[in-house]
């Protein structure tokens, strides 16, 4: 994957000469958990995987932080897939001014019988740049890289009322497999399980 795959936004409105995304780096670490921490609660209600954000601090949390930092360093991930594939992420950021506005990764989850890997997938983009195609260019991205790192399928879960996330994975190969429920902050969400096969 290249390292910076620049983009223009389809909305024009939004005030952005271009979009960086690239893999995500150790130095952005904080910058990912600031952005998380800025979104508002309805937001977090659509995209809350539990690693991100600094009110969520316990020791799981900070399980997932090594590896997350671990997963930025490519050659490490390389070994790490070959030895423990389960805790590698393929994570990326998008940037517009040197402010991170999105986030995506893919978590691998275990090996499959013809040396490829299941993975699950996650997008999130800050307020100020939804509706700019921001999120079409972070699924480009992520799948490019599921394809270099040899990822077979990829499953996701999104809320029933999130319609813009159900578009935008249906628009790239995923399907609804089945349902479920989602809980945060102890309020009880329908959600879909969606699944591609690359």
């Amino acid at each position: 994957m290249k390292d910076n795959i620049s983009r223009r936004p389809r909305n024009s409105s939004f005030p952005l000469r271009t979009i960086i995304v690239r893999e995500m780096r150790i130095t952005d670490w904080h910058s990912i958990h600031k952005m998380y921490d800025s979104l508002s609660e309805e937001d977090k209600a659509f995209f809350h995987p539990g690693f991100l954000g600094y009110d969520n601090i316990n020791f799981a949390w900070l399980i997932f932080q090594v590896h997350l930092l671990l997963s930025c360093i490519r050659p490490l991930r390389k070994i790490l897939l070959k030895m423990l594939p389960r805790i590698v992420f393929l994570p990326l950021v998008a940037i517009y001014q040197n402010r991170i506005i999105g986030f995506a990764y893919i978590k691998v989850k275990r090996r499959m019988p013809d040396r490829g890997f299941c993975a699950t997938l996650s997008v999130i983009v800050d307020n100020i740049a939804r509706g700019t195609g921001l999120a079409s260019i972070l699924m480009e991205s992520l799948l490019r890289l599921a394809h270099q790192e040899n990822i077979r399928e990829i499953s996701l879960m999104v809320l029933l009322n999130n319609i813009r996330a159900i578009s935008l994975y249906k628009k790239y190969g995923f399907n609804v497999v089945g349902k479920t429920i989602d809980c945060y902050r102890g309020k009880i969400y329908q959600a879909l399980i969606m699944r591609k096969y690359l």
